[in-house]
């Protein structure tokens, strides 16, 4: 039996979510394969795997797939080899399947974010990724998605319009959650954290802020939530910084606006992409992180504020409620107020902080890598065997 994954996404330098859930879901599915000593694993690849991605067990090999053309390497490369040499079963950990594939073909569909906000995406991205996900849910072997809310939203994008075409087996789609890196749950050295924090001019206290400088991210209305609560004043908040660490994504000019018209332009920290090690120190450190994304499909960076014994705001009417429990302090996205409440509640009252540390260190424990492999490999082992 030969299984093939999809490592492309995996094999990524500058990892974020997807990229992530990818890496770690490969790295504990090597561990629970040798139990199948029949069982065969290729990982695909547009260039050669790095790091602990290129240690294979037995019974798992690389194939790197090339040859040219470099645009559309899962529509050219990797469908060309699924013509040539089909696995058994294919898995696609990242949103999009290639159109010549096996019968046999799983694939994790991580949002439909572009359904709801599409604006938030460029015209082909938004095409490319509804076109995906409805295919993979009508027409693929099984689909998995993170969260009972990215099924619900999956389900929503099918039979929206009525269209005459939407059949669908709702069974199909297997709601499986992410896990989160365990290392922020580790101790991390002061020497580390103070290289950290020199590296990026962080002095004080400070919120922090991961993931994509965009509209879908909301990172205008967390600009301004963080100048009410500058502009309300006290001991607290007087050395308080805003830390946005990520890339910039679709609607940033709007953002970098904001924030240079803003009177506290010289407290909010841009950190670009920042590496896995000061991801972790800067968790660590933090007064409140907060998560005020209008959507997401599951919300991993919420578990490693919570691995990492940090408070979180996040935002409601998406996943987050199911990732964050009754854990994390919740605000309507859409409402500034909410919003600046609920940080000024963590920033100023430390008891708060520490209850809610703690409740989120209780949480976090429900979920694993170990937890989302065994899951998944038992998918594409039954997918095998039917």
């Amino acid at each position: 039996m030969i299984l093939g994954i999809d490592a492309s996404r995996a094999n990524h330098d500058q990892k974020t979510g997807v990229e992530w859930y990818a890496f770690f879901l490969i790295e504990e599915m090597k561990k629970l394969t040798g139990a199948y000593p029949n069982l065969r694993v290729v990982l695909y690849a547009d260039q050669p795997l790095r790091g602990s991605l290129a240690r294979m067990p037995q019974h798992w090999t690389q194939k790197v797939l090339s040859w040219p053309p470099r645009r559309l390497w899962t529509q050219f490369r990797l469908s060309w080899e699924m013509l040539l040499h089909p696995p058994d079963v294919l898995f696609i950990p990242a949103h999009v399947f290639p159109i010549i594939h096996p019968k046999k073909t799983v694939m994790t569909v991580h949002d439909v974010a572009a359904f709801r906000f599409p604006k938030a995406y460029s015209w082909f991205e938004r095409w490319y990724s509804i076109w995906s996900a409805s295919y993979a849910a009508r027409r693929l072997w099984k689909v998995i998605v993170p969260s009972f809310f990215s099924k619900k939203e999956l389900l929503a994008l099918l039979t929206a319009g009525n269209r005459p075409d939407a059949v669908y087996d709702s069974e199909r789609i297997m709601v499986i959650p992410h896990g989160y890196d365990p290392a922020y749950g580790a101790p991390v050295s002061p020497a580390a954290i103070d290289a950290t924090r020199k590296k990026f001019g962080i002095g004080g206290p400070f919120l922090l802020a991961i993931g994509r400088l965009e509209y879908k991210k909301n990172t205008a209305i967390l600009i301004h939530a963080f100048e009410n609560i500058k502009q309300r004043g006290g001991e607290r908040v007087q050395n308080l910084a805003l830390v946005l660490a990520g890339k910039p994504g679709v609607g940033y000019e709007t953002i970098a606006s904001i924030r240079e018209a803003s009177p506290y332009r010289k407290d909010i920290i841009e950190t670009g992409w920042i590496s896995n090690l000061d991801a972790r120190c800067l968790m660590k450190v933090a007064d409140v992180f907060v998560f005020p994304s209008l959507y997401e499909g599951f919300g991993m960076p919420v578990l490693e504020a919570f691995a990492s014994g940090t408070p979180a705001v996040v935002s409601k009417g998406n996943s987050l409620e199911e990732v964050g429990g009754s854990a994390a302090l919740y605000a309507d996205p859409t409402d500034l107020k909410q919003v600046e409440e609920a940080l000024f509640r963590l920033v100023t009252d430390s008891h708060l902080r520490e209850e809610y540390a703690q409740k989120g260190l209780s949480r976090v424990r429900k979920f694993s890598w170990r937890s989302s492999a065994e899951k998944t490999v038992d998918v594409l082992l039954n997918a095998m065997t039917t």
